[in-house]
């Protein structure tokens, strides 16, 4: 059966490493804050927290499997972070040396082509590039492990991961070469490493030419921990580099989006998704698994988990409340501000995370919810995408910008997306201690999931209202709030599927949440139905409807079986 790894000491060196990642971490945050060329040129939109939390990404992970007593994740998360950071420091540089061709309007616009003075954030970044390298070279190595602790697959196992971590990776380099977006804006250069200045192009390569080396030295390490750590941070590098340019051209006016860091972005999502099966060490020792109903074990590892995607949870679901509460947009003086019906979604999205997230943080029920919690966590980008779709629509006027309320909606998805992923490594966690039992669902549970399952695709492929002037948001008609409805039905259709697989408990929950996220859907008419004239119920509500009855009724009969 799957086996956590052997846990290692922590080692003075790999404290010290995880110190300087930590200082890094500090300096990459505080650098945009406080500026990197004069404020006359300040940034294209708000964009100091998606950078600090993007900064701070690669740190937390390694900090989690420190705390988890997990050394070798923790150093292969370091090591995979200081490929980058070179690159990344030359490519900063070139504010230095010419701004004008840096291309970073998530640091700085320009309004003109005067020169612009660097200001001490610009050394701060640098700094931190440095700190970050610093920690690699110490992390790097296996100091400590025990040899029997090394792998022993074949040589043709080896070479497989290798060859999968490398195409990986060369499809994430070739996303980072390419431009990170296009631009309409004299003063924007839209510009990609191979056609820049000195010290971007340089930068631009190493960057790039980083992400298959990491993927290359995270499958070759010789430990699973190793290859699990080193996968996850070159993933955690590659959303920090590319997903600020992303960011900026759908927010900003004169700039687009380049299919560039999708690219680098779906690499990322790979890496992090070869970090499970890369990462995992087969042994036949440790106790067979139960093919009944075992209780849950508690591990110290998973409650601690557990309470951290909780509180991270209900911050998300305060974010949503919060963005439904403050006003989406700012608009010049004197213009009234229109009523906002994209955003009461919002509402029911963030009270139900919110309540899910904070029952997970307890002991007592943490366990039990968890599932429902993650699955529930859908409901924020169901919501918060249409919310965003109707502020990006408005501020495509230069003189109407995107207010409290829409900014909060963002922090609500970046904190939903950072709880679903540590409450899906609390549920590794629970997997590997007590294996996957075979479980045969009885037809009770088996025909409400497929019922279940068909109906999604209606309610979220169909509109859930109609108007005679109102074109609804579709997956097929694609544009931001697209992205909630694919996520939503993707939920639900993954929580049927492992609910078919699952102990009745853990799949109750798990249909209870995907209920969550139908039910959210379904209230788009009676809470956004005023914004448009003659409006009446689409296919996608009763379908809606019936998808979360069909999870309820589900969800019961699963609870009910032995």
């Amino acid at each position: 059966m799957a086996q956590s790894e052997p846990v290692v000491p922590v080692t003075g060196r790999l404290r010290s490493a995880f110190g300087l990642a930590a200082g890094s971490a500090v300096l990459l945050v505080v650098g945009p804050l406080v500026g990197v060329v004069d404020p006359s040129a300040p940034p294209a939109f708000t964009s100091w927290p998606l950078l600090a939390m993007l900064a701070v990404l690669p740190v937390l992970i390694a900090g989690v499997f420190l705390v988890r007593g997990r050394a070798l994740a923790a150093g292969g998360v370091l090591t995979a972070a200081a490929v980058f950071a070179p690159g990344r420091a030359l490519v900063d540089l070139q504010i230095a040396a010419d701004p004008l061709y840096a291309s970073r309007p998530e640091l700085f616009r320009p309004v003109s082509l005067d020169v612009l003075p660097t200001a001490p954030g610009l050394w701060l970044l640098v700094a931190g590039h440095v700190l970050a390298t610093a920690a690699g070279v110490l992390a790097a190595g296996r100091h400590g492990v025990p040899v029997e602790s090394a792998d022993a697959e074949d040589e043709p196992g080896r070479r497989g991961r290798f060859a999968g971590a490398l195409v990986v990776g060369l499809l994430g380099g070739i996303g980072l070469l390419v431009v990170p977006f296009t631009s309409t804006d004299v003063y924007v250069f839209a510009r990609g490493p191979m056609d820049s200045p000195a010290f971007a192009m340089l930068g631009g390569v190493l960057v790039a030419a980083a992400a298959p080396l990491a993927g290359a030295l995270a499958a070759s390490s010789p430990v699973p921990a190793g290859r699990r750590g080193g996968l996850l941070g070159a993933a955690a590098v590659i959303t920090a580099i590319s997903l600020p340019p992303l960011v900026t051209a759908l927010v900003t006016d004169g700039l687009d989006v380049s299919w560039g860091p999708v690219v680098a972005l779906l690499a990322a999502g790979a890496f992090a998704g070869l970090s499970r099966p890369l990462g995992r060490e087969d042994t036949s020792a440790g106790p067979a698994a139960t093919a009944g109903e075992a209780p849950p074990v508690e591990l110290a590892g998973q409650h601690r988990l557990q309470v951290a995607a909780g509180v991270i949870g209900v911050l998300a679901g305060l974010a949503a409340v919060g963005g439904a509460l403050g006003r989406q947009l700012v608009l010049p003086e004197g213009l009234p501000t229109p009523i906002s019906y994209a955003d009461r979604q919002l509402w029911p999205a963030g009270i139900a995370v919110g309540a899910l997230g904070l029952l997970t943080i307890f002991r007592s029920s943490g366990s039990a919810v968890r599932p429902a919690f993650t699955v529930s966590l859908a409901a924020l980008p169901l919501a918060g995408t249409a919310a965003l779709d109707a502020v990006l629509a408005a501020t495509r006027i230069g003189s109407v910008q995107p207010g409290a309320g829409a900014w909060l909606t963002v922090l609500s998805l970046v904190l939903g997306l950072i709880a679903g992923g540590v409450a899906g490594l609390a549920g590794a966690v629970e997997r590997e201690e007590l294996g996957r039992p075979e479980v045969k669902a009885p037809l009770t549970v088996l025909v409400p999931i497929a019922l279940a399952g068909l109906f999604a695709l209606g309610a979220f492929g169909m509109p859930a209202l109609v108007a005679p002037d109102l074109t609804a948001p579709a997956i097929w008609d694609f544009r931001v709030a697209s992205w909630g409805l694919l996520i939503g039905l993707l939920s639900v259709l993954t929580a049927a599927v492992l609910a078919a697989a699952s102990r009745s408990p853990r799949a109750a929950a798990l249909l209870l949440g995907a209920a969550v996220v139908a039910g959210v859907r379904a209230l788009e008419l009676p809470l956004t139905g005023a914004r448009a004239a003659g409006s009446a119920p689409g296919p996608g509500t009763w379908l809606a409807v019936a998808c979360a009855v069909a999870l309820v009724v589900a969800a019961v009969a699963s609870a009910a079986r032995r």
